[in-house]
Protein backbone atom coordinates (compact mmCIF):
# COMPACT_ATOMS: atom_id res chain seq x y z
CA UNK A 1 0.00 0.00 0.00
CA UNK A 2 1.43 2.95 -1.26
CA UNK A 3 0.21 7.05 0.16
CA UNK A 4 -2.63 5.52 2.19
CA UNK A 5 -3.91 7.49 5.12
CA UNK A 6 -6.90 7.57 6.96
CA UNK A 7 -8.46 10.18 8.16
CA UNK A 8 -11.40 11.86 10.34
CA UNK A 9 -13.16 15.10 10.94
CA UNK A 10 -15.01 15.56 14.23
CA UNK A 11 -17.31 18.50 14.45
CA UNK A 12 -18.56 18.37 18.23
CA UNK A 13 -18.90 21.26 20.87
CA UNK A 14 -17.54 20.78 24.90
CA UNK A 15 -19.86 21.08 27.68
CA UNK A 16 -18.07 21.60 31.20
CA UNK A 17 -20.45 20.00 34.35
CA UNK A 18 -23.17 22.27 35.34
CA UNK A 19 -21.68 24.53 31.97
CA UNK A 20 -23.26 25.06 28.88
CA UNK A 21 -22.57 27.18 25.79
CA UNK A 22 -24.02 27.84 22.49
CA UNK A 23 -22.10 30.22 20.70
CA UNK A 24 -18.48 31.04 20.63
CA UNK A 25 -17.64 34.34 22.79
CA UNK A 26 -15.18 36.78 21.17
CA UNK A 27 -11.83 38.02 22.34
CA UNK A 28 -8.89 40.17 21.79
CA UNK A 29 -5.77 38.67 20.62
CA UNK A 30 -2.89 41.82 20.30
CA UNK A 31 -0.41 39.68 18.64
CA UNK A 32 2.63 42.22 19.38
CA UNK A 33 1.48 41.86 23.08
CA UNK A 34 0.18 45.41 23.44
CA UNK A 35 2.57 46.90 20.62
CA UNK A 36 1.56 48.85 17.40
CA UNK A 37 -0.44 46.55 14.90
CA UNK A 38 -2.10 43.30 14.93
CA UNK A 39 -4.80 43.58 17.10
CA UNK A 40 -7.85 41.21 16.31
CA UNK A 41 -11.37 40.52 17.84
CA UNK A 42 -11.19 36.50 17.23
CA UNK A 43 -13.42 33.51 18.26
CA UNK A 44 -10.81 31.00 16.53
CA UNK A 45 -7.34 30.18 17.02
CA UNK A 46 -6.33 27.31 14.43
CA UNK A 47 -3.30 25.72 15.51
CA UNK A 48 -1.77 24.26 11.58
CA UNK A 49 -0.95 20.42 11.56
CA UNK A 50 1.10 19.47 13.99
CA UNK A 51 2.80 16.42 16.04
CA UNK A 52 1.67 14.41 18.80
CA UNK A 53 3.38 11.38 20.60
CA UNK A 54 1.96 8.85 22.91
CA UNK A 55 5.00 8.13 24.99
CA UNK A 56 5.05 4.12 26.30
CA UNK A 57 2.32 3.70 23.03
CA UNK A 58 3.80 1.27 21.75
CA UNK A 59 4.85 -1.80 24.40
CA UNK A 60 6.84 -4.59 22.91
CA UNK A 61 4.74 -6.93 24.66
CA UNK A 62 2.38 -6.21 21.81
CA UNK A 63 -1.03 -4.66 21.56
CA UNK A 64 -1.55 -1.87 24.54
CA UNK A 65 -4.10 -3.54 27.18
CA UNK A 66 -6.34 -2.14 29.40
CA UNK A 67 -5.11 -0.53 32.19
CA UNK A 68 -1.71 0.99 30.10
CA UNK A 69 -0.78 4.38 31.19
CA UNK A 70 0.63 6.78 28.35
CA UNK A 71 2.04 9.82 28.33
CA UNK A 72 0.51 12.02 25.27
CA UNK A 73 2.89 15.27 23.71
CA UNK A 74 1.41 17.74 21.59
CA UNK A 75 3.54 20.81 19.81
CA UNK A 76 1.91 23.15 16.98
CA UNK A 77 2.74 26.48 15.31
CA UNK A 78 -0.18 29.01 14.83
CA UNK A 79 -2.31 29.14 11.78
CA UNK A 80 -4.75 31.43 11.68
CA UNK A 81 -7.44 33.66 14.10
CA UNK A 82 -10.82 33.66 13.01
CA UNK A 83 -14.55 35.45 13.55
CA UNK A 84 -17.78 34.29 12.59
CA UNK A 85 -15.99 31.78 10.03
CA UNK A 86 -13.84 34.35 8.32
CA UNK A 87 -10.28 34.70 8.75
CA UNK A 88 -7.69 37.71 9.50
CA UNK A 89 -4.88 38.54 7.84
CA UNK A 90 -1.88 37.95 9.48
CA UNK A 91 1.55 39.70 8.16
CA UNK A 92 4.57 41.01 9.53
CA UNK A 93 5.97 40.90 13.27
CA UNK A 94 3.43 39.28 15.55
CA UNK A 95 2.20 37.11 12.88
CA UNK A 96 1.00 33.57 13.31
CA UNK A 97 3.95 32.06 12.99
CA UNK A 98 5.53 33.91 15.96
CA UNK A 99 2.86 31.81 18.03
CA UNK A 100 3.50 27.65 18.99
CA UNK A 101 1.47 25.55 21.57
CA UNK A 102 2.82 22.58 23.88
CA UNK A 103 0.78 20.32 25.74
CA UNK A 104 0.89 17.15 27.73
CA UNK A 105 -1.49 14.85 29.70
CA UNK A 106 -1.60 11.43 31.03
CA UNK A 107 -4.19 8.85 29.90
CA UNK A 108 -4.86 5.23 30.72
CA UNK A 109 -6.36 2.76 27.99
CA UNK A 110 -9.72 1.78 28.92
CA UNK A 111 -10.86 -0.52 26.20
CA UNK A 112 -8.89 -2.36 23.06
CA UNK A 113 -11.61 -4.55 20.74
CA UNK A 114 -10.25 -5.37 17.36
CA UNK A 115 -8.14 -2.14 16.83
CA UNK A 116 -10.42 0.41 18.71
CA UNK A 117 -9.44 1.57 21.76
CA UNK A 118 -10.84 4.34 24.31
CA UNK A 119 -8.71 6.16 26.71
CA UNK A 120 -9.51 8.23 30.14
CA UNK A 121 -7.37 11.17 32.01
CA UNK A 122 -5.49 9.80 34.67
CA UNK A 123 -3.51 12.79 35.47
CA UNK A 124 -3.36 15.04 38.60
CA UNK A 125 -5.50 18.09 37.18
CA UNK A 126 -2.70 20.57 38.68
CA UNK A 127 0.07 22.55 36.26
CA UNK A 128 2.86 20.15 36.48
CA UNK A 129 5.49 18.73 34.81
CA UNK A 130 3.32 15.81 32.97
CA UNK A 131 0.48 17.97 32.89
CA UNK A 132 0.76 20.99 31.07
CA UNK A 133 -0.65 23.86 28.21
CA UNK A 134 1.57 26.43 27.14
CA UNK A 135 1.36 29.08 24.15
CA UNK A 136 4.50 31.23 23.49
CA UNK A 137 5.02 34.36 21.46
CA UNK A 138 8.24 35.47 19.81
CA UNK A 139 8.42 31.44 18.94
CA UNK A 140 8.49 28.98 15.73
CA UNK A 141 8.43 25.21 15.91
CA UNK A 142 10.58 23.03 13.04
CA UNK A 143 7.89 20.36 12.55
CA UNK A 144 10.23 18.03 11.26
CA UNK A 145 13.30 18.53 13.98
CA UNK A 146 10.89 19.31 16.53
CA UNK A 147 12.62 22.22 17.93
CA UNK A 148 11.65 25.76 18.41
CA UNK A 149 7.78 24.94 19.99
CA UNK A 150 8.90 25.51 23.62
CA UNK A 151 12.14 28.01 23.12
CA UNK A 152 14.20 29.82 25.51
CA UNK A 153 13.66 32.85 23.98
CA UNK A 154 10.58 32.57 24.07
CA UNK A 155 7.63 34.59 25.78
CA UNK A 156 4.56 32.42 27.39
CA UNK A 157 1.78 34.23 27.23
CA UNK A 158 -0.65 31.19 28.54
CA UNK A 159 -0.35 28.84 30.71
CA UNK A 160 -2.84 25.90 31.92
CA UNK A 161 -3.15 22.41 32.75
CA UNK A 162 -5.66 19.66 31.54
CA UNK A 163 -8.51 19.19 34.41
CA UNK A 164 -10.52 16.02 31.93
CA UNK A 165 -10.74 14.37 29.14
CA UNK A 166 -14.76 14.43 27.71
CA UNK A 167 -13.31 11.71 24.77
CA UNK A 168 -10.38 9.66 23.69
CA UNK A 169 -10.62 6.87 21.06
CA UNK A 170 -7.82 5.64 17.81
CA UNK A 171 -9.10 3.11 15.74
CA UNK A 172 -7.34 0.85 13.48
CA UNK A 173 -8.03 -1.99 11.35
CA UNK A 174 -4.66 -3.36 11.65
CA UNK A 175 -3.17 -2.30 8.17
CA UNK A 176 0.44 -1.20 8.14
CA UNK A 177 1.59 1.69 5.57
CA UNK A 178 4.94 1.70 4.09
CA UNK A 179 6.16 5.13 4.64
CA UNK A 180 5.89 7.16 8.24
CA UNK A 181 6.28 10.60 6.18
CA UNK A 182 3.64 10.73 3.05
CA UNK A 183 4.12 14.77 3.40
CA UNK A 184 6.16 16.26 0.35
CA UNK A 185 9.47 14.63 0.50
CA UNK A 186 10.25 11.05 2.73
CA UNK A 187 12.41 12.52 5.71
CA UNK A 188 11.99 9.24 7.61
CA UNK A 189 13.06 6.93 4.95
CA UNK A 190 12.65 2.90 5.94
CA UNK A 191 10.12 3.93 8.52
CA UNK A 192 6.69 2.69 7.89
CA UNK A 193 3.15 2.88 10.30
CA UNK A 194 0.31 1.80 11.52
CA UNK A 195 -2.79 3.10 9.46
CA UNK A 196 -5.82 4.80 11.54
CA UNK A 197 -7.04 8.00 13.16
CA UNK A 198 -8.77 9.25 16.58
CA UNK A 199 -10.28 12.29 18.29
CA UNK A 200 -9.25 13.85 21.95
CA UNK A 201 -11.54 16.52 23.81
CA UNK A 202 -10.09 17.68 26.74
CA UNK A 203 -10.91 20.47 29.10
CA UNK A 204 -8.27 22.77 30.39
CA UNK A 205 -8.13 25.04 32.92
CA UNK A 206 -6.01 28.06 32.16
CA UNK A 207 -4.08 29.33 35.32
CA UNK A 208 -2.37 32.73 33.29
CA UNK A 209 -2.59 34.58 30.46
CA UNK A 210 -0.81 37.36 29.80
CA UNK A 211 -2.95 40.56 29.66
CA UNK A 212 -0.87 42.22 26.64
CA UNK A 213 -1.66 39.59 24.87
CA UNK A 214 -5.08 38.20 25.98
CA UNK A 215 -6.33 41.03 27.68
CA UNK A 216 -9.83 39.98 28.23
CA UNK A 217 -8.59 37.51 30.31
CA UNK A 218 -8.04 39.93 32.96
CA UNK A 219 -11.23 40.49 33.92
CA UNK A 220 -13.57 37.73 32.64
CA UNK A 221 -13.51 33.79 32.65
CA UNK A 222 -13.92 31.97 29.19
CA UNK A 223 -14.01 28.09 28.02
CA UNK A 224 -12.65 27.13 24.50
CA UNK A 225 -14.67 24.29 23.09
CA UNK A 226 -13.56 21.90 20.02
CA UNK A 227 -14.44 23.05 16.81
CA UNK A 228 -13.09 20.65 13.80
CA UNK A 229 -10.32 18.53 13.76
CA UNK A 230 -8.33 15.29 12.08
CA UNK A 231 -5.67 13.44 13.79
CA UNK A 232 -4.24 10.33 11.55
CA UNK A 233 -1.29 7.58 10.91
CA UNK A 234 0.59 8.25 8.27
CA UNK A 235 1.36 11.87 8.03
CA UNK A 236 0.34 13.46 5.00
CA UNK A 237 0.32 17.57 6.05
CA UNK A 238 3.14 17.97 8.05
CA UNK A 239 6.96 16.32 8.91
CA UNK A 240 6.85 14.34 11.75
CA UNK A 241 8.79 15.95 14.10
CA UNK A 242 12.28 14.01 15.53
CA UNK A 243 11.76 15.73 18.74
CA UNK A 244 9.40 16.69 21.59
CA UNK A 245 9.11 18.99 24.97
CA UNK A 246 8.77 16.46 27.62
CA UNK A 247 7.36 19.04 29.86
CA UNK A 248 6.41 22.25 27.51
CA UNK A 249 9.79 24.16 29.16
CA UNK A 250 12.22 22.52 27.62
CA UNK A 251 12.89 22.31 23.85
CA UNK A 252 13.40 19.66 22.10
CA UNK A 253 14.69 17.47 24.52
CA UNK A 254 12.57 14.21 24.07
CA UNK A 255 13.33 12.20 20.76
CA UNK A 256 10.42 10.59 19.13
CA UNK A 257 11.61 7.03 19.69
CA UNK A 258 9.24 5.08 17.33
CA UNK A 259 11.54 2.92 16.31
CA UNK A 260 11.48 0.67 12.33
CA UNK A 261 7.81 0.77 12.30
CA UNK A 262 5.15 3.37 13.96
CA UNK A 263 2.72 1.57 15.99
CA UNK A 264 3.69 -1.99 15.19
CA UNK A 265 4.96 -4.43 17.94
CA UNK A 266 9.49 -4.16 17.99
CA UNK A 267 11.56 -5.75 19.98
CA UNK A 268 11.92 -3.18 23.19
CA UNK A 269 9.49 -0.99 23.86
CA UNK A 270 8.76 2.95 21.55
CA UNK A 271 6.35 5.66 21.64
CA UNK A 272 3.56 6.01 18.76
CA UNK A 273 3.19 9.18 16.80
CA UNK A 274 0.64 10.91 14.78
CA UNK A 275 -0.35 13.62 13.07
CA UNK A 276 -2.63 15.71 15.01
CA UNK A 277 -5.00 18.99 14.21
CA UNK A 278 -6.36 21.34 16.80
CA UNK A 279 -8.74 24.69 17.08
CA UNK A 280 -9.81 26.10 19.09
CA UNK A 281 -12.63 28.54 20.34
CA UNK A 282 -13.88 30.80 23.16
CA UNK A 283 -16.67 30.73 25.11
CA UNK A 284 -17.27 33.89 28.02
CA UNK A 285 -18.63 32.14 31.57
CA UNK A 286 -19.48 33.04 34.87
CA UNK A 287 -17.24 30.93 37.69
CA UNK A 288 -16.86 31.70 41.60
CA UNK A 289 -13.57 30.67 40.92
CA UNK A 290 -10.38 33.22 41.25
CA UNK A 291 -8.73 34.29 37.81
CA UNK A 292 -9.54 33.10 34.04
CA UNK A 293 -11.18 29.61 33.69
CA UNK A 294 -11.21 27.87 30.12
CA UNK A 295 -11.61 24.64 28.38
CA UNK A 296 -9.85 24.23 25.77
CA UNK A 297 -11.04 21.55 22.93
CA UNK A 298 -7.70 20.15 21.10
CA UNK A 299 -8.23 17.17 18.57
CA UNK A 300 -5.41 15.16 19.14
CA UNK A 301 -5.41 12.19 17.73
CA UNK A 302 -5.79 9.69 20.52
CA UNK A 303 -3.31 8.02 22.33
CA UNK A 304 -1.64 4.17 22.24
CA UNK A 305 -2.08 1.71 19.10
CA UNK A 306 -3.15 -1.46 18.31
CA UNK A 307 -0.38 -3.47 16.49
CA UNK A 308 -1.30 -6.74 14.30
CA UNK A 309 1.52 -8.81 13.90
CA UNK A 310 5.24 -8.58 15.89
CA UNK A 311 7.69 -6.49 13.40
CA UNK A 312 11.16 -7.01 14.91
CA UNK A 313 12.23 -3.72 13.59
CA UNK A 314 14.56 -0.89 15.11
Amino acid sequence: MNNIFSRTLIAAALVAPAVAFSQATPITFDLNGAGAGQSFSVDVLDWLPGNALSVGGNPSSGPVAPGTQTQLLYQANLGAVTLGGVGQALAGAGGAQNFTAVAGFRETVLTNVGGSLTFAFSDAPVLSATNFFYIYANAFGNNLAGTGFAPAGGTIVMTGHVTSVLSSNYNTAGAIGPRFDNFNNNDHPGVSTLIGSGATDINVFIDSANAAYFPDFASGAFKFSFFNNSQVTPFSQVDPSRLFSSNGLLDGNLANNVGGSNGVTQAVNRNFQFQADANQSFNRIDVPEPGSLALVGLALGALGFASRRAVKKG
